[in-house]
């Protein structure tokens, strides 16, 4: 019923004109090896290849989309979980998850060596990574923490601390320069909402959220709240669409999901991108000039799509 009201919702925007704004030039599939299934796409910089893992997060690898060759990383649990890419693409910042302790550190790869330097060890929880420059930022319990690799160690970094997003006890919570913001536009004295995939806009003016089935865009204080509807695993494609999925499931599994595309706006409609198919598509990534989106199906096949603004 939800994937029909959805059809007829992109049918009735594309006759005002309004919700078809982009045209799928292409949607590849890439295979490597021996069809290996894939996982949790991320866009290097440059938008050349992906940053993939396995279907429970277990190791990191790159795959080149136009040669379709892998390469590994790393084997580490937790690493395929929000990595960090960054801005030139020669460092990852990944998890390694101990399970049996629930203890969880942080390590520096170095994409060109896969030489590996710890961030911070055993923690008990962090979420979302942050990296500006050469300096790596991330909250535990509370407070954030900047550290920067010198001579392969990471030591406190002294510079300002970036301001980015994260989730702490299911709580949005805004970083920045160091000054803590517990953000919470929909709870009420009677309704106590969870909030969780975060994000930040590319030029950090805007947050982006989901909060029990739907996703929002608000300033970063939590006002001009604009509610996107039933769309989850939400990224930014630019300062201005948002890309997620529309899934249904039976309670147990997924039972269809398709990519769609949305204007940050209040009354926007979305756009979907992905072909008719029994396949359910999941989890999208957006590369950096947002004219190819990536993403994969609960059976591990991994497609790149390009897309034109109209």
């Amino acid at each position: 019923m939800k994937k029909f009201l959805l059809s007829i919702t992109i049918l009735a925007s594309a006759l005002y004109g309004y919700a078809q704004k982009f045209e799928v030039i292409s949607n590849q599939q890439v295979k490597i090896g021996n069809n290996a299934a894939i996982f949790h796409p991320k866009f290097m910089p440059g938008g050349e290849s992906l940053l993939v893992s396995s279907e429970n997060f277990v190791g990191l690898g790159i795959v080149d989309i136009k040669n379709q060759t892998y390469t590994k990383l790393t084997d580490m649990a937790g690493a395929g979980y929000m990595p960090a890419i960054s801005a030139d693409g020669k460092t990852i910042i990944a998890r390694d998850a101990d399970y049996m302790n629930q203890r969880i550190s942080l390590y520096q790869i170095d994409v060109k060596t896969k030489a590996k330097v710890a961030i911070q060890k055993n923690i008990n929880h962090i979420n979302r990574i942050a990296i500006d420059g050469n300096n790596v930022t991330f909250a535990v319990d509370g407070r954030s923490f900047k550290k920067t690799v010198i001579n392969g160690k990471a030591v406190q970094s002294n510079a300002n601390t970036s301001v980015y997003v994260t989730e702490e006890d299911l709580k949005l919570v805004v970083y920045n320069n160091g000054v803590r913001t517990v953000v919470d536009p929909l709870s009420t004295a009677t309704r106590d909402v969870s909030y969780c995939w975060s994000s930040m806009s590319p030029d950090k003016t805007k947050l982006l959220f989901v909060a029990g089935n739907d996703a929002y865009v608000s300033d970063l204080n939590g006002k001009n709240l604009i509610h996107l509807g039933t769309i989850h695993a939400p990224v930014w494609r630019g300062n201005d669409y948002v890309v997620g999925m529309c899934d249904e499931d039976d309670g147990h599994q997924f039972t269809a999901s398709d990519i769609v595309i949305i204007k940050a706006q209040k009354g926007a409609m979305p756009q979907q991108l992905t072909p008719v198919s029994g396949e359910i598509k999941m989890y999208p990534s957006v590369s950096e000039d947002g004219n190819k989106i990536a993403y994969h199906t609960t059976d591990g096949k991994l497609y790149v799509m390009t897309i034109k603004e109209k």
